[in-house]
């Protein structure tokens, strides 16, 4: 037996809540059997033994199995339905018109059967889909007695054809593995790889040709593992050279500019959110308006990326010295209903923090009063970073604020639960205890003593090569130390200015 419990239980908090809606909307009552058991599933107290009475007022096995597998379907259809996002919804039209095509011509209606087939075809060959065009492609020549209009051998040749562009995805496919293998061993190791190395030992060991290998689906691919070893590393500036000479490089291939549209817009935001690491705010907007382009004659995908570009131009216009600017955009962005809880949650923290540069604390202070799920709920949704990010902002707004109980408060709740995270991460550390002799005893922050020793403990890279975020908390001490504004001392220390 499938075990239905548990697949309840690993569901995300919010998950679980979508679908007790998407089980209320199915029932005929109100409150149906379904979303009875549902909850009783919820609720880890009870046993799964005590159900059938509880549902039925008996043991009525036979019905509590029916409807158990009734709950289990719904469960399917709803994990389907919200893991496809619009790339997928895409894919899912093509299969959806296969099978209508095939179930017309096994019905005898040859003629509208096959033209199902063909936009069928059509629409793949839009998407690049390669394995739905093979079983178009077996369809049409397995039934192709039955349409004599159709060119047998041409449809051969387009299998034929398309059985390579299969295979090369196949070699793709098994290149970027090795490749995301090699970088997960060199970082182990100590090692710093060399993409173009890898690249071409790997490309030639697959035997994958200069056309296939670059694309922006392939391009796209390879930014993913790029980018995981960026973030550990937060070595942003290796990464900017690679991906824009074989962006560039794609881009001036005509017959490339309409494939993988979607990839294509991954790839520009991808750009953009690397520029504005590397702190090149207008060249990061510069992508941005080439997504927005990009967009504007593909609607389909606007509502995927339209909080996503929101956060990231507000982030762009705070560091370029604009904070009321950035303030309109970042508002626009929490008004929006984002695609993604995701993205809402990114523009939650990016605001909070923009908020904070302006001293709008009741701003900081109201976002925060939505963000009520636990820190393991938010480290599994959104990783440990934006965690740090969140509860820190939240603690430096206290402190404006003078609230120092809950600062204290939440500062030992802070150090106590991430124990482990905080033994990776000493800067971190060493950072929080200066923080709080910085409130505690305000006397100090002045002194010499207290900048040499605090600076000697923290800075360890060139500020232009320091991560953005971390050069943000950095600049809030650098501002009590100097008696300066926050938003300032931190704009300085972005551009360089020590």
């Amino acid at each position: 037996m499938i075990p239905l419990t548990d697949i309840i239980h690993k569901l995300s908090k919010e998950e679980q809540a979508k679908f007790f809606n998407f089980v209320k909307k199915s029932g005929k009552n109100k409150i149906s059997k379904k979303a009875v058991l549902y909850k009783l599933i919820l609720d880890k107290k009870i046993s799964p033994k005590e159900f059938p009475k509880k549902i039925y007022g008996k043991e009525n096995k036979v019905a509590y199995h029916q409807l158990r597998k009734r709950l289990f379907d719904e469960l399917i259809q709803f994990i389907a339905i919200e893991r496809f996002n619009l790339e997928e919804e895409r894919l899912l039209e093509i299969t959806q018109l296969i099978l209508a095509g095939k179930h017309l011509i096994e019905s005898k209606n040859y003629s509208s059967g096959f033209k199902i087939l063909f936009k069928a075809e059509e629409k793949a060959i839009e998407e690049n889909d390669s394995e739905s065009l093979n079983e178009i492609y077996n369809l049409l020549i397995q039934f192709s007695h039955y349409n004599p209009e159709s060119e047998l051998e041409e449809i051969i040749n387009k299998l034929e054809k398309n059985r390579i562009l299969m295979i090369e995805e196949s070699n793709l496919n098994m290149a970027y593995a090795i490749v995301k293998e090699t970088f997960v061993t060199y970082h182990q190791k100590g090692i710093e790889p060399n993409l173009e190395e890898i690249l071409k030992d790997v490309f030639s060991r697959f035997n994958i040709s200069e056309k296939s290998g670059n694309n922006f689906k392939t391009l796209y691919q390879l930014v993913q593992i790029i980018a995981a070893n960026a973030n550990i590393t937060k070595e942003y500036h290796l990464v900017v050279p690679f991906v824009l000479e074989r962006y560039n490089y794609i881009t001036q291939k005509e017959e490339e500019l309409n494939r993988y549209i979607f990839f294509h817009i991954k790839l520009l935001y991808f750009i953009s959110n690397v520029m504005f690491r590397e702190k090149r705010f207008e060249e990061s907007n510069l992508f941005l308006s080439k997504m927005e382009t990009l967009l504007s004659s593909n609607k389909s995908y606007q509502k995927v990326f339209e909080t996503k570009i929101l956060v990231l131009k507000a982030l762009n216009t705070n560091y370029l010295g604009n904070n009321t600017k950035a303030q309109e955009i970042i508002e626009d962005a929490l008004g929006s209903k984002a695609d993604s809880s995701k993205d809402q949650l990114d523009a939650m923290v990016v605001g909070s923090m923009i908020f904070f540069h302006q001293k709008n604390y009741k701003k900081v202070t109201g976002i925060y009063s939505q963000l009520n799920a636990s820190d393991a709920w938010y480290i599994k949704k959104m990783g440990v970073n934006w965690l740090m990010n969140k509860n820190l902002i939240e603690i430096l707004t206290h402190i404006e604020l003078e609230n120092l109980d809950y600062v204290d408060s939440r500062l030992e709740s802070f150090l106590n639960k991430h124990t482990e995270y905080l033994k990776h991460d000493q800067r971190a550390l060493t950072y929080l205890n200066y923080l709080k002799i910085s409130y505690n005893q305000p006397n100090k922050v002045q002194t010499e003593e207290f900048k040499s020793t605090f600076f000697s403990s923290v800075e360890k890279k060139p500020t232009l090569r320091e991560d953005i975020y971390v050069l943000s908390f950095l600049a809030y001490l650098k501002a009590k130390m100097l008696g300066k504004e926050t938003y300032e001392t931190t704009l300085e220390l972005v551009r360089g200015i020590s």
